[in-house]
Protein backbone atom coordinates (compact mmCIF):
# COMPACT_ATOMS: atom_id res chain seq x y z
CA UNK A 1 0.00 0.00 0.00
CA UNK A 2 0.76 3.73 -1.11
CA UNK A 3 1.08 5.98 2.10
CA UNK A 4 -2.66 6.77 0.87
CA UNK A 5 -3.99 3.76 1.43
CA UNK A 6 -4.38 2.71 -2.83
CA UNK A 7 -2.97 -0.40 -3.82
CA UNK A 8 -0.03 -0.73 -6.37
CA UNK A 9 0.17 -1.56 -9.55
CA UNK A 10 1.69 -4.38 -10.79
CA UNK A 11 5.56 -4.11 -11.74
CA UNK A 12 6.23 -3.89 -15.46
CA UNK A 13 7.60 -6.82 -16.99
CA UNK A 14 11.12 -6.44 -17.75
CA UNK A 15 10.99 -7.88 -21.60
CA UNK A 16 7.56 -5.69 -22.30
CA UNK A 17 6.69 -4.16 -25.41
CA UNK A 18 4.32 -1.17 -26.58
CA UNK A 19 1.91 -4.29 -27.25
CA UNK A 20 2.22 -5.48 -23.44
CA UNK A 21 1.21 -2.44 -21.76
CA UNK A 22 -2.33 -1.70 -22.60
CA UNK A 23 -3.55 0.84 -25.81
CA UNK A 24 -6.22 3.31 -25.48
CA UNK A 25 -8.50 4.62 -27.46
CA UNK A 26 -10.05 8.40 -27.68
CA UNK A 27 -12.95 9.14 -29.38
CA UNK A 28 -13.17 13.31 -29.18
CA UNK A 29 -12.99 16.79 -30.98
CA UNK A 30 -15.30 18.54 -32.77
CA UNK A 31 -14.92 21.38 -35.99
CA UNK A 32 -17.24 23.69 -34.66
CA UNK A 33 -19.60 25.70 -37.01
CA UNK A 34 -19.41 29.27 -36.98
CA UNK A 35 -22.85 29.86 -38.37
CA UNK A 36 -24.44 28.12 -35.20
CA UNK A 37 -21.85 29.33 -32.51
CA UNK A 38 -20.43 26.21 -31.94
CA UNK A 39 -16.39 25.98 -30.91
CA UNK A 40 -13.44 24.16 -32.68
CA UNK A 41 -12.33 21.84 -30.00
CA UNK A 42 -8.62 20.54 -30.67
CA UNK A 43 -7.01 20.43 -27.78
CA UNK A 44 -9.00 18.02 -26.11
CA UNK A 45 -8.10 15.09 -27.35
CA UNK A 46 -4.84 15.66 -27.53
CA UNK A 47 -4.37 16.29 -23.82
CA UNK A 48 -5.99 13.11 -23.28
CA UNK A 49 -3.63 10.98 -25.26
CA UNK A 50 -0.79 12.40 -23.83
CA UNK A 51 -2.44 12.15 -20.33
CA UNK A 52 -2.51 8.34 -21.17
CA UNK A 53 0.53 8.22 -22.91
CA UNK A 54 2.54 9.78 -19.29
CA UNK A 55 0.64 7.15 -17.34
CA UNK A 56 2.40 4.51 -18.68
CA UNK A 57 -0.10 2.62 -21.47
CA UNK A 58 1.86 1.12 -24.58
CA UNK A 59 -0.62 2.48 -27.69
CA UNK A 60 -2.88 5.40 -27.98
CA UNK A 61 -5.37 5.42 -30.35
CA UNK A 62 -7.35 8.81 -31.72
CA UNK A 63 -10.54 9.01 -33.69
CA UNK A 64 -11.26 12.69 -34.47
CA UNK A 65 -13.24 14.63 -38.12
CA UNK A 66 -10.76 13.88 -40.78
CA UNK A 67 -10.34 18.15 -40.98
CA UNK A 68 -9.07 18.23 -37.68
CA UNK A 69 -7.49 15.11 -37.22
CA UNK A 70 -3.99 16.10 -38.20
CA UNK A 71 -3.97 18.90 -36.08
CA UNK A 72 -4.63 17.11 -32.81
CA UNK A 73 -1.61 14.25 -34.05
CA UNK A 74 0.62 17.26 -34.31
CA UNK A 75 0.29 17.97 -30.85
CA UNK A 76 0.41 13.95 -29.78
CA UNK A 77 2.64 12.41 -32.51
CA UNK A 78 3.09 9.17 -30.83
CA UNK A 79 -0.74 8.10 -31.07
CA UNK A 80 -2.33 7.00 -34.53
CA UNK A 81 -4.93 8.29 -35.96
CA UNK A 82 -8.78 7.28 -37.51
CA UNK A 83 -10.53 10.10 -39.29
CA UNK A 84 -14.40 10.28 -39.80
CA UNK A 85 -16.48 12.55 -41.69
CA UNK A 86 -18.55 14.72 -39.32
CA UNK A 87 -21.16 15.46 -41.94
CA UNK A 88 -21.44 11.97 -42.38
CA UNK A 89 -22.21 11.24 -39.40
CA UNK A 90 -26.08 10.91 -39.50
CA UNK A 91 -25.29 7.13 -41.49
CA UNK A 92 -23.25 5.97 -38.80
CA UNK A 93 -19.77 6.80 -38.90
CA UNK A 94 -19.45 7.32 -35.30
CA UNK A 95 -20.81 4.23 -34.71
CA UNK A 96 -18.70 1.93 -37.36
CA UNK A 97 -15.63 3.95 -35.45
CA UNK A 98 -16.88 3.02 -32.15
CA UNK A 99 -16.66 -0.34 -33.21
CA UNK A 100 -12.77 -0.64 -34.75
CA UNK A 101 -11.73 1.20 -32.04
CA UNK A 102 -13.02 -1.23 -29.41
CA UNK A 103 -12.05 -4.29 -31.25
CA UNK A 104 -8.32 -2.75 -31.00
CA UNK A 105 -8.27 -0.87 -27.57
CA UNK A 106 -8.25 -2.02 -24.02
CA UNK A 107 -9.84 1.38 -22.50
CA UNK A 108 -11.60 3.98 -24.64
CA UNK A 109 -12.18 7.89 -23.19
CA UNK A 110 -15.53 9.21 -25.32
CA UNK A 111 -16.46 12.50 -25.58
CA UNK A 112 -13.41 15.12 -24.98
CA UNK A 113 -14.44 17.95 -27.39
CA UNK A 114 -17.01 15.91 -29.25
CA UNK A 115 -19.64 18.33 -28.93
CA UNK A 116 -23.52 17.29 -28.50
CA UNK A 117 -25.28 18.02 -31.28
CA UNK A 118 -28.26 15.39 -32.51
CA UNK A 119 -26.37 12.92 -34.00
CA UNK A 120 -23.52 12.90 -31.13
CA UNK A 121 -26.77 11.88 -28.91
CA UNK A 122 -28.03 9.30 -31.02
CA UNK A 123 -24.36 8.05 -30.87
CA UNK A 124 -24.07 8.24 -27.27
CA UNK A 125 -27.42 6.05 -26.75
CA UNK A 126 -25.64 3.48 -29.52
CA UNK A 127 -23.11 3.27 -26.95
CA UNK A 128 -25.15 2.23 -24.49
CA UNK A 129 -26.37 -0.55 -25.47
CA UNK A 130 -23.36 -2.24 -27.38
CA UNK A 131 -22.45 -5.53 -25.81
CA UNK A 132 -19.46 -6.32 -24.19
CA UNK A 133 -17.92 -8.52 -27.00
CA UNK A 134 -14.79 -7.03 -28.53
CA UNK A 135 -11.20 -6.18 -26.66
CA UNK A 136 -12.68 -3.18 -24.90
CA UNK A 137 -13.18 -3.91 -21.35
CA UNK A 138 -14.17 -0.58 -20.09
CA UNK A 139 -15.31 3.01 -21.21
CA UNK A 140 -14.27 6.67 -19.71
CA UNK A 141 -17.14 8.64 -20.51
CA UNK A 142 -15.86 12.44 -19.81
CA UNK A 143 -17.24 16.20 -20.55
CA UNK A 144 -19.59 16.37 -23.59
CA UNK A 145 -20.65 12.16 -23.48
CA UNK A 146 -22.04 13.79 -20.33
CA UNK A 147 -23.46 16.56 -21.47
CA UNK A 148 -25.20 14.84 -24.26
CA UNK A 149 -26.29 12.02 -21.78
CA UNK A 150 -28.16 14.06 -20.54
CA UNK A 151 -30.47 14.86 -23.05
CA UNK A 152 -31.58 11.74 -23.56
CA UNK A 153 -34.90 10.76 -22.89
CA UNK A 154 -35.22 8.35 -21.40
CA UNK A 155 -31.31 8.45 -19.61
CA UNK A 156 -30.16 4.70 -19.97
CA UNK A 157 -29.70 3.60 -16.12
CA UNK A 158 -27.08 0.96 -17.35
CA UNK A 159 -24.49 0.10 -19.49
CA UNK A 160 -23.66 -2.61 -21.45
CA UNK A 161 -19.79 -1.84 -21.15
CA UNK A 162 -17.98 -0.95 -17.74
CA UNK A 163 -17.95 2.67 -17.31
CA UNK A 164 -16.06 5.38 -15.82
CA UNK A 165 -17.63 8.78 -15.59
CA UNK A 166 -15.96 11.75 -14.96
CA UNK A 167 -17.81 14.56 -14.30
CA UNK A 168 -17.05 17.86 -12.81
CA UNK A 169 -19.91 19.78 -10.57
CA UNK A 170 -21.68 21.24 -13.11
CA UNK A 171 -21.66 18.47 -15.59
CA UNK A 172 -22.59 16.20 -11.99
CA UNK A 173 -25.60 18.55 -11.61
CA UNK A 174 -27.05 18.57 -15.07
CA UNK A 175 -27.16 14.67 -14.70
CA UNK A 176 -28.60 14.97 -11.37
CA UNK A 177 -31.14 17.34 -12.81
CA UNK A 178 -32.14 15.34 -15.74
CA UNK A 179 -32.70 12.23 -12.99
CA UNK A 180 -34.66 13.84 -10.86
CA UNK A 181 -32.06 13.41 -7.99
CA UNK A 182 -32.17 15.76 -5.36
CA UNK A 183 -28.18 16.28 -4.39
CA UNK A 184 -25.46 18.96 -4.67
CA UNK A 185 -22.03 18.11 -6.22
CA UNK A 186 -20.76 21.26 -5.68
CA UNK A 187 -22.06 21.54 -1.81
CA UNK A 188 -20.03 20.14 1.01
CA UNK A 189 -17.99 16.74 1.94
CA UNK A 190 -21.20 15.08 2.83
CA UNK A 191 -23.44 16.57 0.19
CA UNK A 192 -20.62 15.75 -2.93
CA UNK A 193 -20.63 12.25 -1.71
CA UNK A 194 -24.21 11.87 -1.87
CA UNK A 195 -24.19 13.00 -5.23
CA UNK A 196 -21.30 11.04 -6.52
CA UNK A 197 -22.72 7.74 -4.87
CA UNK A 198 -26.22 8.28 -6.69
CA UNK A 199 -24.85 8.73 -9.83
CA UNK A 200 -22.89 5.60 -9.59
CA UNK A 201 -25.84 3.90 -7.81
CA UNK A 202 -28.21 4.90 -11.29
CA UNK A 203 -25.41 3.97 -13.94
CA UNK A 204 -23.36 1.41 -12.34
CA UNK A 205 -20.71 2.91 -12.50
CA UNK A 206 -17.32 4.51 -11.53
CA UNK A 207 -18.04 8.08 -10.86
CA UNK A 208 -15.21 10.24 -10.48
CA UNK A 209 -16.78 13.66 -9.36
CA UNK A 210 -14.47 16.54 -9.77
CA UNK A 211 -13.56 19.14 -7.52
CA UNK A 212 -10.98 19.95 -4.57
CA UNK A 213 -11.05 16.50 -2.81
CA UNK A 214 -12.03 14.46 -5.63
CA UNK A 215 -14.82 12.00 -4.55
CA UNK A 216 -14.51 8.60 -6.50
CA UNK A 217 -17.63 6.00 -5.93
CA UNK A 218 -18.40 2.70 -7.74
CA UNK A 219 -21.88 2.94 -5.65
CA UNK A 220 -20.70 0.79 -2.65
CA UNK A 221 -16.73 1.40 -1.76
CA UNK A 222 -16.28 5.60 -1.71
CA UNK A 223 -12.47 7.05 -1.45
CA UNK A 224 -11.70 10.84 -1.22
CA UNK A 225 -8.59 12.76 -2.32
CA UNK A 226 -6.98 14.41 0.16
CA UNK A 227 -4.58 16.35 -2.37
CA UNK A 228 -4.16 18.62 -4.66
CA UNK A 229 -4.24 22.46 -5.36
CA UNK A 230 -5.73 25.31 -6.95
CA UNK A 231 -3.42 25.18 -9.69
CA UNK A 232 -5.25 22.77 -11.14
CA UNK A 233 -8.08 24.58 -11.80
CA UNK A 234 -7.63 25.45 -15.16
CA UNK A 235 -9.22 24.16 -18.86
CA UNK A 236 -7.42 21.02 -20.27
CA UNK A 237 -6.23 19.04 -16.41
CA UNK A 238 -9.37 17.09 -16.84
CA UNK A 239 -9.04 15.88 -20.28
CA UNK A 240 -5.31 14.94 -18.94
CA UNK A 241 -6.85 13.22 -15.86
CA UNK A 242 -9.45 11.12 -18.26
CA UNK A 243 -6.25 9.93 -20.14
CA UNK A 244 -4.67 8.94 -17.26
CA UNK A 245 -7.53 6.96 -16.14
CA UNK A 246 -7.85 4.93 -18.86
CA UNK A 247 -3.97 4.15 -19.33
CA UNK A 248 -4.41 2.83 -15.66
CA UNK A 249 -7.24 0.80 -16.84
CA UNK A 250 -5.52 -0.38 -19.57
CA UNK A 251 -2.88 -1.36 -17.99
CA UNK A 252 -4.71 -3.31 -15.37
CA UNK A 253 -6.75 -5.87 -17.00
CA UNK A 254 -5.14 -8.44 -15.63
CA UNK A 255 -4.28 -7.63 -12.48
CA UNK A 256 -6.37 -9.11 -9.86
CA UNK A 257 -5.21 -6.14 -7.52
CA UNK A 258 -6.33 -3.57 -9.20
CA UNK A 259 -10.30 -2.82 -10.92
CA UNK A 260 -11.19 0.27 -12.58
CA UNK A 261 -12.26 2.00 -8.84
CA UNK A 262 -8.58 1.35 -7.69
CA UNK A 263 -7.18 2.89 -11.31
CA UNK A 264 -9.23 5.75 -11.01
CA UNK A 265 -8.22 6.37 -7.29
CA UNK A 266 -4.64 6.25 -8.33
CA UNK A 267 -5.11 8.24 -11.47
CA UNK A 268 -6.63 11.12 -8.98
CA UNK A 269 -4.20 11.15 -6.07
CA UNK A 270 -1.18 11.02 -8.79
CA UNK A 271 -3.29 13.94 -10.99
CA UNK A 272 -3.43 16.11 -7.32
CA UNK A 273 -0.07 15.38 -6.54
CA UNK A 274 1.45 16.52 -9.55
CA UNK A 275 -0.59 19.51 -8.86
CA UNK A 276 1.00 20.40 -5.51
CA UNK A 277 4.63 19.75 -6.97
CA UNK A 278 4.00 22.19 -9.74
CA UNK A 279 2.91 24.72 -7.61
CA UNK A 280 6.26 24.03 -5.20
CA UNK A 281 8.75 23.87 -8.37
CA UNK A 282 6.96 27.42 -9.53
CA UNK A 283 6.55 29.18 -6.30
CA UNK A 284 2.85 29.61 -7.96
CA UNK A 285 -0.75 29.02 -7.10
CA UNK A 286 -1.81 29.53 -10.45
CA UNK A 287 -0.62 29.65 -14.08
CA UNK A 288 -0.25 25.77 -14.65
CA UNK A 289 -0.52 24.97 -18.01
CA UNK A 290 -1.97 21.42 -18.63
CA UNK A 291 0.68 20.53 -20.57
CA UNK A 292 3.05 21.10 -17.54
CA UNK A 293 1.92 18.03 -15.66
CA UNK A 294 3.11 15.57 -18.32
CA UNK A 295 7.06 15.92 -17.30
CA UNK A 296 5.88 15.18 -13.48
CA UNK A 297 3.19 12.37 -14.23
CA UNK A 298 5.80 9.25 -14.50
CA UNK A 299 7.78 10.14 -11.71
CA UNK A 300 4.93 10.27 -9.26
CA UNK A 301 2.79 7.86 -10.86
CA UNK A 302 6.49 5.51 -9.86
CA UNK A 303 5.38 5.75 -6.07
CA UNK A 304 2.18 3.73 -6.72
CA UNK A 305 4.15 0.90 -8.94
CA UNK A 306 5.48 -2.10 -7.18
CA UNK A 307 8.76 -1.66 -8.44
CA UNK A 308 11.84 -0.65 -7.36
CA UNK A 309 14.33 1.94 -9.85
Amino acid sequence: MDSSGLPKLKARKIDGHKGTFGTVGILGGTTGDPESNLARMIGAPALVAMGANRAGCGLVKIAAPDSILNSILTVAPMATGFPYHEESTQSGSLERVLERMSAECDAMVIGPGLGTGVHIRRFVHHFSTITNTNRCKSVVLDADALNALCMLDPIPARWTLPTIMTPHPGEAKRLLTALAIDHDPAGDASQRSDACRALAKHFGSVVVLKGMHTVISDGEREWVCKQGHACLSTGGTGDVLAGMIASLVAQSIDDPNVDDFDAACIAVETHARCGELWSQNHLASAGLDPRDLFELIPAVLQQFRDEAM
